[in-house]
């Protein structure tokens, strides 16, 4: 064997391996954070979804329990103090098999990050209406909440749309609401859409500058038909709601 013959690692090779060691341990570290950061995420996003996919659901089964009778106007217009925004919708509601149901007013609002529903009894009133409510909602249902960490996205909640007379086609563009949608809209609002953003429990409503994670927050939507019958394409055919 030469004298000259060493075994083991030089100085270069040694700071070759030291680098390239260094090199794929911050490589797997960030592969492991940005796991992580995704698996906070979607609990986040699975959190946002559980808790307010029942409320939409109830707000849907609600305004289907709208038309308690033919050609009565479910959806309440601004003549009152508590009418339809775009914040907030005023409707008729009654479930049951009553064959002519006397309604309960239900007033849904984003109050704040907060999604709240008053119902009102009617005290006065017969089919096929109008009725006159209490001013006092029945107990447990005055400006409970059904939703917390809401927002509005555009600033709108609930939007109103109504069909084409004649025609049967449902419009495009949503009724008024702001300041307050019009007893007149109203009268012709056939179509509610609902669109919420909800973030996750302890996460700021977004948008919002505290909004922890602004890919939290999930927008969900849904839309409820008032109609009877499907809308007709008839001169004489009014598309009304609860036709």
């Amino acid at each position: 064997m030469s004298l000259r013959s060493e075994d083991g690692f030089g100085i270069t090779e040694l700071l070759v391996s030291m680098l390239s060691a260094l090199t794929l341990m911050a490589a797997i570290a960030t592969i492991m954070t940005a796991a992580l950061h995704n698996q906070d995420r979607i609990a986040n996003r699975v959190d946002a979804n559980q808790r307010a996919r029942p409320v939409i659901t109830g707000i849907v089964q609600d305004l289907h329990a709208a038309c308690v009778a033919q050609r009565v106007t479910p959806v309440i217009g601004n003549g009152s103090a508590t009418g339809s925004t775009a914040t907030r919708i005023s409707f008729l509601s009654k479930s049951g098999n009553a064959v002519t149901p006397t309604p309960d007013l239900h007033v849904v609002q984003l109050s704040g990050t907060n999604l709240t529903e008053s119902v009102y009894p009617a005290t006065a009133g017969s089919q096929p209406g109008p009725w006159t409510f209490s001013s006092t909602p029945y107990t447990g249902f005055n400006n409970r909440t059904l939703l917390a960490n809401v927002s509005a996205p555009g600033g709108v909640v609930f939007r109103y749309f109504q069909f084409a007379n004649p025609g049967g086609t449902l419009s495009f563009v949503p009724l008024t609401s702001s300041p307050g949608l019009s007893a007149t809209d109203a009268a012709h609002t056939a179509v509610v859409d609902i669109s919420l953003a909800v973030s996750p429990n302890g996460v700021a409503a977004h948008p919002g500058a505290s909004a922890q994670d602004p890919k939290s927050p999930i927008t969900m939507n849904d839309s409820v038909d008032l109609r009877l019958e499907a809308a007709g394409q008839y001169p004489n055919q009014d598309n009304l709601p609860c036709v």
